[in-house]
């Protein structure tokens, strides 16, 4: 059964029961280490996000208003995670250095110290294009002050930032609905426009199409690594989706290299030259 979280878990605990076996504080055995007889929990998840082109993304903007645009196009720009994004303050956003510095994240309606890995907990670059379209966001907001968060909740009254799964299920899948981006059904599932299903559709979406639209345009791995403040290059390349254009492209490449660009195609199988 896929669970990643509960897989880890399991790990976690099964190395602890292990090193307390070599302490000596429980005695040796697989029969002594209750975690070898949990079972049934894969840590491969066969979760594969849905990617936009920059054009998709755009078109889901034009039907956002505020904050909810400068929310996502903070996110698709810089890869932020909602639980970053939602837990910026102003004093964050470093204007004349063109930062913004990581530093808390809101989760399950919790404020948690710190990001989620140690390179997380870092700065994202925030180009003049996205400064501007920040402040003219804070000069909008009641909540505008240094100490405020940037996307505080109005119904809070600025004391917590807004509700990210509110945000995905009333503006978000909405606005994307009617860009034309994906499609929902009587009963809430989600697809796309060829009609297959979608787990999840929600800000998370954008951080991989961040990643895969730079790793298509030949981007430097490392580059990609640092602005999404992955720890591993191997996770990046796990956000990294190709397009269909691109297989095409890299098929037809390797076509030619095996035919011949001229000749190849039009040779009968088999035939002797």
């Amino acid at each position: 059964m896929e669970d990643p979280t509960r897989a880890k878990y399991r790990s976690v605990m099964g190395a602890v029961y292990t090193f307390a076996q070599s302490e000596g504080v429980i005695p040796l055995g697989l029969e002594n280490n209750p975690l070898h007889y949990v079972k049934g929990f894969s840590a491969v998840s066969d979760y594969e996000s849905v990617t936009l082109e920059p054009e998709q993304t755009f078109k889901v903007l034009e039907q956002l208003r505020q904050p909810e645009y400068t929310l996502l196009l903070l996110i698709a720009a810089t890869g932020l995670r909602q639980s970053e994004a939602l837990g910026l303050r102003w004093e964050s956003v470093l204007w004349e250095k063109g930062e913004i510095k990581i530093r808390q994240a809101y989760v399950h309606g919790n404020m948690q110290d710190g990001a989620k890995t140690r390179a997380s907990k870092s700065s994202v670059m925030m180009h003049r294009l996205l400064g501007e379209v920040m402040k003219a966001w804070q000069t909008k907001t009641p909540y505008g002050k240094p100490e405020d968060y940037v996307f505080a909740s109005y119904k809070l009254g600025g004391r917590k930032p807004r509700t990210g799964p509110m945000i995905v299920e009333d503006y978000l899948r909405p606005a994307a609905v009617e860009a034309k981006i994906i499609t929902v059904d009587d009963q809430g599932q989600t697809f796309d426009l060829e009609g297959n299903p979608i787990k999840r559709f929600g800000f998370h979406v954008f951080r991989h199409s961040l990643c895969s639209f730079l790793m298509a345009d030949g981007e430097n791995p490392a580059v990609i690594q640092a602005t999404l403040r992955h720890t591993r290059l191997d996770m990046t390349m796990y956000y990294a989706h190709s397009r269909k254009k691109q297989k095409l492209e890299a098929q037809g490449r390797v076509l030619e290299a095996v035919l011949g660009s001229e000749r190849g195609l039009q040779r009968e199988p088999g035939a002797i030259q």
